[in-house]
């Protein structure tokens, strides 16, 4: 198999890079530890819903293992299984069965409960998330592994690397980075990622149609990708103009068993004038596939393998934001992550975000087992934004426990799709004082439920309208240096009429508080 061969043979030249002979390993190393509490009332804005009250903990080390001036081998270490959902006081350690046990048989009589008198908990279980290697060519600064991936606004790609980020873009592969002078403003990548080796059932049953493995190449995907940018925001620094402009363009191609080619351009703008700062994004997707994920964004689902479902992907999402200072003074001492100095700004800002959705997500698959053909039209035209991408602290950043209101293609109360939003705000940032945000965030459904839906019964978001409504968000935050941040953050939503899923629902507004502490190190 040449693609896999390729890829592999990438890993073993890496290997053989870094394991000659040297006199020392230097290790070093940076990550964080941080802890959010927080308070959310009516969740989703559901009059029955229950209030959630939790600390959320978040884990990140980067290691970087450095054998000499060219090579090195980067692991990054998490901690906990699911960061949307990993809380202080969770997993306690089962206690034996009770010696007057009255259990029925083959009933488990451990007691799960937590121990109220002499608390255990379950141990944390390190798992490595990126392990890759580095070396540097004179043209070519050479990475193989599994590497993260950072683009723009963070529509499309974001590498979790932010304390309080709950998901990664992370692909296994090789990347060259070109080096064409040493201080330059015109940057270029060639890499090719290994997405899938071993693929499995695309069929709505679930059940195998063929085998699937390393011996099959038609269950492969693989991914090879060109960015180009120009950045001269430091040549420019000080000089009233300054600019970075990227484009990254992928192409997925898969075999027999997904039929996938798929292409996707991410461009990026971002201007630096005197007193603003202007970024934009758009993302271009264009293809077909036979993946059944796509299903979750409102496409459909093989039934049959002799009538293989190809989903058409086109689709074009959409964010920006201009921020305006209204006066700035002062001056950082040193490198501005130190936090040292007393630079003070004041602006005001606005931003927008567009994912278009696709309405079919409102229709089932095959809701009539006597007839296999689904009424969804193949067409994918919903677009989702990495879960990352947070417009607001309630809107698109729903608990776990509201996933159970996710509709393909139409709505997902933890990422932008199928939205268009707005928000305004004002900012103030001291190095001496901290950091203050005020801002109003609203959005509306692009897609509602269309009529046939509404008269066949069907109940969810957006089946009442297209509101999702306004919150307003409140934030403060302070640096304690370089090795400690602190804050606390409010927020009030008005939910729109999109929130009312049946006819007899009633909605309310939502409360939130939040505090949080970040240690760095």
């Amino acid at each position: 198999m040449q693609r896999g061969s390729f890829i592999l043979g990438s890993f073993g030249l890496a290997g053989a890079l870094i394991s000659g002979t040297a006199s020392a390993i230097f290790v070093d190393g940076h990550g964080y530890y941080s802890l959010r509490g927080e308070t959310r009332t009516k969740p989703e804005f559901q009059a029955g819903s229950s209030t959630f009250q939790a600390v959320d903990q978040f884990f990140r080390l980067d290691t970087e293992l450095r054998v000499n001036d060219k090579s090195s081998v980067f692991v990054e270490f998490k901690v906990f299984d699911d960061e949307r959902e990993a809380f202080l006081g969770d997993k306690a350690r089962p206690q034996p069965c009770p010696s007057g046990a009255n259990t029925p048989a083959g009933t488990d009589c451990q007691i799960d409960h937590q121990n109220s008198g002499e608390p255990r908990y379950q141990p944390y279980q390190p798992k490595v998330t990126k392990l890759y290697a580095k070396y540097a060519m004179d043209y070519c600064l050479l990475t193989a592994g599994r590497r993260g991936r950072q683009w723009g606004m963070g529509m499309l790609l974001d590498d979790g690397t932010r304390p309080f980020t709950t998901d990664a873009s992370v692909f296994d592969g090789v990347t060259c980075d070109i080096n064409i002078q040493k201080s330059q403003t015109l940057g270029f990548s060639v890499g090719y990622d290994k997405i899938s080796e071993t693929g499995s059932s695309i069929l709505s049953t679930g059940v195998d149609s063929q085998s699937y493995g390393a011996t099959n190449n038609g269950d492969d995907l693989d991914q090879f990708f060109l960015t180009i940018e120009y950045n001269d925001h430091r040549a420019n620094a000080g000089k009233g103009f300054s600019k970075q402009i990227g484009i990254y363009f992928a192409n997925i191609v898969g075999g027999d068993n997904t039929r996938t080619d798929l292409k996707i351009a991410d461009l990026y703008l971002n201007f630096q004038l005197q007193d603003m700062v202007i970024q934009n994004e758009a993302v271009f997707r264009l293809g077909r596939s036979a993946d059944p994920s796509w299903s979750l964004l409102g496409g459909a689902r093989t039934l049959d393998i002799e009538d293989r479902v190809v989903n058409d992907l086109q689709s074009i999402a959409l964010a920006g934001s201009v921020e305006y200072f209204l006066s700035r003074s002062g001056a950082y001492l040193g490198p501005k992550e130190y936090n040292q100095g007393n630079a003070t700004s004041h602006s005001i800002f606005a931003g927008y975000a567009y994912a278009p959705g696709d309405a079919d997500g409102y229709l089932g698959e095959y809701p009539d087992p006597a007839v296999p053909n689904s009424p969804r039209d193949k067409k994918v035209t919903a677009f989702a934004f990495h879960p990352n991408f947070k417009p607001g602290l309630l809107l698109f950043n729903g608990r776990k426990k509201s996933d159970s209101m996710r509709i393909d293609g139409v709505f997902d109360p933890y990422r932008v799709v199928n939205a268009t939003v707005f928000n305004a705000g004002y900012r103030y940032q001291s190095v001496e004082n901290g950091n203050f945000e005020a801002k109003l965030v609203t959005a509306k459904m692009n897609e509602s439920m269309p009529t046939s839906a509404q008269e066949a019964g069907t109940t969810g978001v957006g089946s009442n309208g297209d509101n999702l409504g306004v919150e307003v968000d409140l934030s403060y935050t302070r640096a304690l240096g370089k090795e400690m941040e602190f804050g606390f953050a409010g927020a009030i939503g008005l939910p729109g009429n999109a929130w009312e899923t049946s006819p007899d629902a009633k909605v309310e507004s939502s409360y939130l508080l939040q505090s949080h502490v970040t240690f760095n190190f």
